[in-house]
């Protein structure tokens, strides 16, 4: 029998399909007028396919970490065939009818990470004249938690290496996946025990507060419930994408023209001015010495935008020809050439000199430094 999932979380639950494929000798699996029973029997080192007929529920036993014994019966309510060769049936997920020996549903023992069940499918419950219909296997695993994640945060632009801690991480069948207030994470290595992964961020525009999703064969858990269970009260693990900006090439020599290609994320959003208006209230990129700040360290250049690329990337041409700005009010300084020295390109929103925090000016990183000198 083929399984839409071959795996799940401990503890049980969810809904699961099972397809038999019909043969010249069986053109009807499940016949009409039968009610399937459907068994979750252990594996362990014993018995590796179903018994012939329906076994007697008993209680998930376990030796240290490790399960010896179960039987579990679906409930009956919660099987349901479909068709002649396709059933749907829920993983026992607490107490069933006739199974009060099971209260807490297919579970693993003690720091077990993953066990193997037997799916068996019978016409009947019946323990001596019950035939077997259908079998597959089917692995118990943990549900994904988190820990800790180091560090929790990244550039607007991607590329910055993180590690997550927890548990359940291990790929049974397919790798895991995850993401970051819906951007992907790539490169995604897990550590042997399971207990870890790092990975890479994607690109994404900046902001606070940010859920990190992963997805494993025990389900998926969000950094905001690390624990996996929304019915107790636990710490919410946060993420930020700080607004950071990289830039190519990151020199140019007083008196020329440069071309620079600017990559971040958020872009597309913002409405660029291209007349090299400076103090307008749309989005500029800005030559700063130091910090920006709106009121009274605006820059001494503007780098008018030539094009916005994609939400990841746009370029812009930084005259440094022409006379420096003032840093207080963006007015133009006869005379004064940009001087030699490190400066930070900025990218804000909101370029009026009042903006305050509406600029929203991208941070100071190493990969935004511009030097002005005659290389």
């Amino acid at each position: 029998m083929a399984l839409s999932a071959g795996y799940g979380p401990s503890g049980g639950g969810g809904t699961i399909i099972g397809t038999i494929t019909p043969t010249a000798v069986v053109p009807s699996p499940i016949p009409a007028n039968t009610t399937p029973v459907v068994q979750f029997q252990y594996v362990g080192t014993g018995a590796a396919s179903c018994g012939s007929t329906a076994k007697a529920i008993t209680q998930i036993a376990g030796t240290g970490t490790t399960t010896t014994a179960g039987v579990l019966t679906v409930n009956p309510t919660a099987v349901k065939r479909i068709t002649a060769s396709k059933i749907a049936f829920q993983v026992p997920s607490g107490s069933y009818p006739g199974s009060s020996a099971n209260p807490n549903g297919l579970v693993l023992v003690g720091t077990q990470t993953s066990a193997k069940w037997n799916i068996c499918v019978y016409d009947s419950a019946s323990t001596t004249s019950s035939v077997l219909l259908a079998t597959a296997s089917y692995t118990l695993v943990l549900k994904p938690t988190i820990s800790s994640i180091s560090p929790a945060s990244s550039p607007a632009g991607g590329g910055q290496t993180i590690t997550v801690n927890g548990a359940g991480f291990t790929a049974v069948t397919t790798a895991i996946t995850g993401s970051i207030g819906g951007a992907a994470l790539s490169n995604i290595k897990i550590a042997s025990n399971g207990n870890s992964f790092t990975a890479t961020t994607g690109a994404r525009a900046p902001g606070s507060g940010l859920a990190v999703t992963v997805t494993a064969p025990g389900g998926t858990v969000s950094s905001l419930d690390p624990d996996n269970d929304p019915s107790t009260s636990d710490t919410p693990i946060p993420f930020t994408y700080s607004n950071g900006i990289t830039i190519s090439p990151n020199t140019g020599a007083s008196g020329t023209q440069v071309t620079i290609d600017v990559t971040g994320a958020g872009f597309m959003p913002l409405h660029f001015d291209s007349a090299g208006h400076p103090t307008s209230s749309l989005a500029h990129v800005f030559l700063v010495k130091d910090g920006y700040l709106a009121a009274s360290n605006r820059g001494v250049a503007e780098c008018v935008v030539d094009i916005v690329v994609s939400d990841t990337e746009l370029v812009c041409t930084l005259d440094l020809s022409a006379n420096q700005l003032d840093p207080s009010t963006s007015a133009t300084v006869p005379g004064s050439p940009i001087a030699d020295g490190a400066y930070i390109l900025t990218v804000v929103e909101n370029g009026t000199t009042g903006a305050g925090s509406s600029a929203n000016p991208s941070i100071i990183s190493s990969g935004a430094a511009f030097i002005v000198a005659p290389y």
